[in-house]
């Protein structure tokens, strides 16, 4: 029905491409994270609190990446004000704001 269709055509030839790449095997790369998927599934339904471990996994490791992100940024906010103050021009004597015009 729609094989002459150009989107098909593309699709087809970029499949190719993928699985010759893959050296013929390339419907492993949507094979195995499948079965990981299903037996990840199979481990929970044995083991629920799998499922709790898991998640507080994920969010302790969103916590960290988002601490250390803010760290790195603080940092970066120091340096950047050290290299401004190096640059700043200090007068000794006090400006008289009538000698300037």
């Amino acid at each position: 029905m729609f094989n002459g269709s150009p989107i098909f055509v593309r699709v087809r030839r970029y499949g190719r491409q993928v699985t010759d790449m893959a050296g013929g095997q390339g419907w492993w790369l949507v094979m195995g994270p499948g079965l990981a998927l299903i037996f990840l599934g199979l481990a929970i339904l044995i083991w629920p609190e799998l499922l709790a471990y898991m998640v507080a996994l994920a969010l302790l490791t969103g916590g960290m990446v988002l601490a250390l992100w803010g760290w790195r940024m603080r940092e970066a906010e120091r340096r950047l004000r050290r290299r401004r103050n190096g640059r700043a021009v200090y007068y000794e004597e006090p400006l008289d704001p009538g000698s300037m015009f």
